[in-house]
């Protein structure tokens, strides 16, 4: 069965959301058939967010207010925007705070 796709307001095919891989944490994709037969693809969050509020540049990210792995919400109220640079300490500063506990050395 083919994917459903919506023809978006600019005349470009929007695809998905297809499952996204554990690189993106899991976050679902949106695959985009430009109207010059180029492919693309982006977040879902992302496009949601574009869709919404405009086109961002490539720097700025868009930003999940509360986290929630791949529940996390893609609601407009859950989202905002911030660099790339803010977005990566922010999530480096998450994980750290969830570190998995030393190991006992093995007795022997």
């Amino acid at each position: 069965m083919p994917a459903k796709s919506v023809k978006s307001k600019s005349g470009e095919r929007v695809y998905g959301p297809y499952k996204g891989s554990k690189q993106n944490g899991g976050r679902p994709i949106m695959v985009i058939k430009k109207k010059n037969g180029k492919t693309t693809s982006t977040n879902k969050a992302r496009h949601e967010y574009e869709k919404r509020n405009g086109k961002l540049p490539k720097h700025i990210d868009v930003d999940h207010k509360d986290n929630g792995g791949r529940r996390g919400s893609d609601h407009p109220s859950n989202l905002g925007t911030m660099t790339h640079s803010a977005n990566v300490a922010k999530e480096n500063k998450r994980r750290a705070g969830r570190k998995k506990p030393a190991r006992k050395p093995k007795k022997g």
